[in-house]
């Protein structure tokens, strides 16, 4: 597939499944346990699959998934190790 198929295909997904129904959790015991409903899983998907692309990367945000109860999110989405340095800074 080329990425403008690949991006279509998000577009197309996106439409079918609902982000309000969509929640998450992390809990952390010493180790990390991640909770998400069915709408949940195939949000993260979609939002990590507009990481990859460089017309997608600056809508994808997971942060929207994770309900009051997750001990953390994840706010901040990197492509680069420089972004990744930036956010960490």
């Amino acid at each position: 597939m080329k990425d403008k198929e690949i991006i279509e295909f998000i577009r197309n997904l996106e439409k079918q499944i609902p982000s309000q129904d969509a929640e998450a959790e992390f809990v952390s015991f010493g180790e990390v346990a991640l909770y998400a409903n069915k709408e949940g899983y195939l949000r993260m998907g979609l939002e990590l699959m507009k990481c990859a692309f460089e017309e997608t990367h600056l809508e994808a945000d997971l942060n929207y998934i994770f309900n009051k109860n997750s001990e953390f999110g994840i706010e901040h989405l990197a492509r680069t190790k420089e972004q990744l340095e930036f956010f960490s800074s």
